[in-house]
Parts: structure tokens; sequence; C-alpha cells
């Protein structure tokens, strides 16, 4: 009797093993395909999505912490939930065993807590790693924990959490893909063509509301730079533009000024919210910096500037790049190492350096064919 009790289980055992496979690739399935469609708009959109498929299997789920990896650490780009908001942008060593994330991309295979370390937050009663792989290594590890409950069918958790590999690969290539297309490779600034868009767009924007901002616009261009890539080598001269971009971005508001490489050894910026005259007094502060700086070359490296404003120098934004340009263009013709400004249209003056007397060379009419130059060159 008891035999056959036991043979009357077995079915509904093997119905019930049959159940939760049939589950978790159903949340598996879900997983990706949310993901895949996340993909498309961002990594952190993938993880969104994740968050969204674990809690759907592991309701007691309540924080979720995703980390990238970036040669020797982990670095935090995802929380969700209160418990963790904390831990954005929180590094941790891979090599640190402590950690149940290090552990996790060291042995290339989830871990759970307890069983291969501490928790990272020690209120979980549950938690578990999980690294997401590809051919080559460990792009990221996913955490998962609940300060209430173990997960009902931890397989699942872990699954859905696996299925993400490819489409966050996938969103990873694509986010390099557009900012490889936004910034210039060298120096990480604007590349020219999303530097004339967003110009362009500013420029409509404050045409459209009617307000009376001032934009102004720097050209700037590396003096004699071909004699540097002549006499110390390409590779000297790449750290020249380096240098010359991270000055750049030294004397620039954060968050308010736009900062791009214009192809060559020349460079633009977007000064924003500051008038006419303090803009060209910023510049000369950065003609200074450039002229004082230590580039690593046994010779000097100085810049010429040109300034323009709009709406004072020029009504739209093509009309302010051949203005900012014919200005930089003075400023070489003066003798370079200087600013030079517009003063009506066609009409530039050149501030001298430091080291030359302190009065300003008289305006001069520059010819409207040689601004035009900028266009061709920024297109």
């Amino acid at each position: 009797m008891k035999l056959l009790w036991w043979r009357a289980l077995a079915p509904s055992r093997e119905l019930r093993a049959a159940r939760s496979c049939l589950l978790r690739e159903r949340a598996r399935l879900d997983a990706l395909t949310a993901s895949i469609a996340a993909s498309r708009r961002s990594s952190a959109a993938v993880f969104s999505a994740l968050e969204r498929s674990i809690v759907a299997v592991y309701p007691a789920a309540d924080a979720v912490i995703a980390f990238a990896v970036d040669e020797h650490e982990l670095v935090c780009i995802f929380s969700a939930g209160a418990r963790s908001e904390h831990f954005r942008n929180v590094r941790l060593l891979r090599e640190d065993a402590r950690a149940l994330p290090a552990r996790a991309a060291e042995r290339r295979c989830r871990c759970i807590s307890g069983e291969n370390g501490a928790p990272l937050l020690p209120t979980d009663r549950f938690a578990v790693a999980v690294p997401l792989l590809d051919a080559a290594d460990v792009r990221a590890v996913v955490y998962a924990g609940s300060h209430r409950a173990a997960p009902p069918d931890l397989e699942a958790v872990v699954q859905t959490i696996e299925a993400v590999a490819i489409p966050y690969a996938i969103a990873v290539e694509r986010e390099t893909d557009r900012r490889d297309a936004l910034q210039d490779g060298l120096t990480g600034l604007l590349a020219p063509r999303p530097f004339r868009r967003q110009l362009h767009e500013e420029i409509a924007r404050i045409e459209a509301s009617g307000c009376q901002s001032i934009l102004s616009l720097w050209f700037v261009d590396t003096d004699e730079f071909k004699n540097v890539n002549d006499t110390f080598g390409h590779r000297a001269g790449d750290g020249v533009l380096q240098t010359m971009a991270s000055l750049l971005r030294a004397h620039l508001l954060p968050g308010t000024d736009v900062a791009a490489r214009n192809g060559g050894d020349e460079f633009c910026a977007l000064v924003r919210a500051t008038t006419k005259a303090a803009a060209i007094a910023r510049a000369q502060r950065f003609l200074d910096a450039v002229r004082r700086h230590d580039f690593g070359i046994p010779i000097p490296v100085t810049a010429s500037i040109g300034v323009a404003s709009y709406p004072h120098d020029a009504a739209s934004s093509s009309a302010l790049l051949e203005a900012a340009d014919a200005a930089m263009y003075r400023s070489k013709r003066d003798g370079r190492n200087r600013v030079s400004f517009a003063l009506e249209a066609g009409t530039f003056a050149s501030a001298a350096p430091e080291a030359e007397t302190p009065s300003s060379r008289s305006p001069e009419r520059w010819p409207a064919s040689s601004a035009a130059s900028s266009s061709q060159r920024l297109s």
C-alpha cells in the first residue's frame, strides 16, 4: 500500500517539476524580450527592465544593483530600491573576496549570500550576485537581495538575470558608437558636427523664446602646430592637443559652456550666460594660461583666438561661426598669440598679448571671402 502511495505521488512531482521549468523559461523569455527592447534606448534601460523582471519572479526582492566592470574595479551603474540608492557610483575592487559581486566576477558564476560570502546590505536575509558574461570576460554583475525572504525559485531568478547578458552588451556597444560619433576620439571634446548642431539649436531656442540671451563663440587655433609635429613627431603633437583640450575645459563653466574640437589643431567653445566683454576677457585668460603652460616640449606653445557674439556680431549660427573664424584669422595675421574680436560686420580688433604693448591694434576690415572658409572646414 505504501509503495502504491509513492507511485501515485510520482506523476504529480514530475508535473510540478515540469511546471517550474516552464515558468522559468517563460520568465527568461519575458526578461529577454523586455531587455532587447530596452537595449535600443540605453544600458540603464536594460537594467530597469531587468529589475521589473526580477520582481516578477521574486516579489520580495527590494534591492537590485548592477555593477559594470572597469579594469580592476566594479562600478555601480544602476540601483533600484530605497535601501540601495546610496550604492550609485560606488566602486568595489574585483579582488575583494568579501564582496559578493566581486566574488561572482572572479568565479564567473552565481554567488549566494551565506554560502559564498556576506551580502552587500547587512539587512539582506538573502542575496545573489550573477555575472553577465561574454566570450572574453565578465561585462557586469547583477546583485539582487531582499531583507524579507529568499526567492521561491532561485533558478528562475538566476536565469532571468543571465538572459540580459546579450541585450546589455548590445546596449553598451550602441552607447559606445553614439559616444564616438559625438566625441572627438583624441581629446574627448564634442565633435564638429554635433557642436554645430547644438549651436544652431541654441540660437533657434533663443529666437523662439524672445529672450535677450547672449552667446559668445571662441575659435582657437594652436599656433605653429605643424612645426610641433614635424620636429617632435605626431605623438608629441597629440599630447599638445590633449593638453590644449584640458586647458580649454578648465576655462569653461561645466554644465554651461561647451567645448569642441574643430578638426586638426583648432578648437571651438560656446560661452553662455555672460556678456561679450566678459567672454573676451575669459578668452584672454585662457590664452595666457596656454602661453604659460609647460607642454613637455622645448618650444613654446601659443594660441590665436577669435571671439564673436550673438546677436551683436551675427544673426545666425553660420554667421556666428564665420565671424569668430575671421576674428581668429585676424589674430594670426597680427602675429599670433592674441585674442581678436568682432566689432561690427566685417570689422575686427586684436588685443596685444602681455609681452607686447597693452594697447589694442586699430580696427581693420576683414575680407568676407576669408571669413567664409570656416563653413568649408567645418563641413
